[in-house]
């Protein structure tokens, strides 16, 4: 049953736009810029859900998770890979659509569902009605130290502070 209904939801909503041509950026685990940014969207993946998450346990179309995957690959623990559509089936049990192509993550492809829990998430992102982009903790990071020519337009986009002040939750 879970299948059916993300796959379904999956075709129902936009095709994902946020992450489909993310380059694979390796960082180190040492890494401490990145590792406060994945600390920060850690704390706050609380208050992203309860916002984004229906009764049912759907998120809402323009909401992702980043999570990582651990892989087979001596160079690299983990795969750090974008979902979107998302179920919260438990408060640790998730399901979606990868809305990456994956590099080193056997039998899965762009599309895929794929289960996973809530300690494998990374990072968290919101496109807001106004084209800003809240969570995405862990692209600013990227973005900053990035020279890409776009680099500067994507952090333009990133909302200041990350979420909105105005999400509470009444649990």
């Amino acid at each position: 049953m879970m299948r059916a209904f993300v796959l379904a939801l999956f075709l129902v909503a936009p095709a994902p736009t946020l992450a489909q041509g993310d380059p694979v950026v390796p960082f180190t685990k040492q890494d401490s810029v990145m590792n406060a940014a994945i600390a920060s969207a850690q704390a706050s993946l609380p208050l992203f859900l309860c916002t984004v998450v229906n009764d049912e346990g759907y998120s809402t179309g323009t909401a992702y998770l980043k999570v990582a995957v651990p892989i087979s690959n001596p160079d690299i623990e983990n795969e750090i890979i974008w979902v979107g559509p998302f179920a919260a089936w438990t408060g640790t049990e998730f399901a979606g659509i990868l809305a990456n192509q994956p590099v080193d993550i056997p039998g899965y492809a762009l599309g895929d569902q794929f289960d996973f829990t809530y300690d494998m998430i990374v990072d968290w992102s919101l496109l807001g009605e106004d084209g800003q982009r809240f969570g995405d903790y862990t692209t600013r990071v990227i973005y900053q130290q990035s020279d890409s020519d776009d680099a500067a337009a994507i952090l333009a986009a990133m909302a200041d502070p990350p979420y909105p002040p105005e999400w509470t939750c009444d649990d």
